[in-house]
């Protein structure tokens, strides 16, 4: 058995990457942050369903590609002719003959305007203007040993151990207000520190953090964000944190999902009667 692979790791396919088993990824992590039962149900269990690709992941995994590595969407992907069914002989018979994975059109077209728009940024089309897309880092976390790995989007590099980290989000509002629900939803926050953790175990200091987000329909625009000292800050709190609980979980070898006994619950804040409130009644 070849020996697992450390540090950051270039040109290693995604299906390589991914079945580094047991490795503690940002995704595990945001599970773990809904609990650890989530966490090792849908990362860890032997009986485990396969996690189906849903359209938004498949619409998400294509715009990164054609954003970031161009050159190679060419090699992966075939775009079907507008107007083919594939319930005509003529259809079949061309869908049969592809080697490469099909896409729509449509969706080939919303990648590509994605493209444009970040290409459109300044800020955006310099960090893609050279560097290294989809490396992988591996890393064995000091506070409690638990073997780690991430694949940052790209890097640009400022030297031979500094880079800064693009990461490229699609989201279907893109304002200010949106941008930060998204971070809050899916824990950017968290994923900067992840990331940042393992490019700097590997002895790569992180110039800065870059989200790339873009619409994901139109208008298609793209906005360069980075996240504010009091945000970074907690998200590596937070990791540090969920990085603990899972060692704990994986040594006692229990995966609790919101405690084990009775659990307080009641109303969420919007729907609680202020103190203040006065009700009155007119006949």
């Amino acid at each position: 058995m070849s020996a697992r692979p450390t540090g950051l790791v270039r040109d290693m396919p995604s299906e390589q990457y991914h079945t580094d088993d047991g490795s503690v990824s940002n995704t595990m992590l945001s599970d773990m942050a809904k609990s650890p039962a989530h966490c090792y149900a849908l990362h860890l269990a032997p009986n485990r369903p396969k996690r189906e690709s849903t359209d938004a992941m498949q619409a998400g995994t294509l715009a990164h590609m054609v954003v970031l590595e161009p050159a190679r969407a060419k090699q992966a992907y075939v775009v079907k002719p507008p107007g083919m069914r594939f319930s005509t002989r003529e259809g079949m018979a061309w869908r049969d003959a592809q080697t490469l994975q099909i896409v729509s059109h449509d969706d080939m077209q919303t990648a590509e305007a994605q493209r444009e728009a970040v290409m459109r940024v300044t800020a955006l089309r310099d960090l893609l203007s050279g560097g290294d897309s989809e490396a992988s880092a591996f890393w064995t976390d000091s506070a409690t040993g638990l073997r780690c790995r991430a694949r940052p989007d790209h890097l640009s590099w400022a030297g031979p151990k500094r880079a800064t980290v693009l990461d490229l989000k699609t989201i279907s509002e893109l304002t200010p207000q949106a941008v930060q629900r998204a971070i809050a939803t899916y824990g950017y926050h968290r994923q900067q520190a992840h990331h940042s953790n393992g490019l700097r175990a590997g002895g790569v200091g992180s110039e800065e953090f870059v989200f790339g987000f873009v619409s994901s329909s139109y208008p298609f625009l793209a906005v360069a964000y980075v996240l504010d000292d009091e945000t970074r800050d907690q998200g590596e709190q937070e990791v540090a944190e969920l990085m603990d609980q899972f060692a704990t979980c994986q040594r006692t070898n229990h995966w609790p999902a919101f405690g084990d006994g009775y659990q307080l619950t009641g109303l969420p804040a919007w729907a609680k009667r202020s103190s203040e409130l006065e009700v009155s009644y007119v006949d």
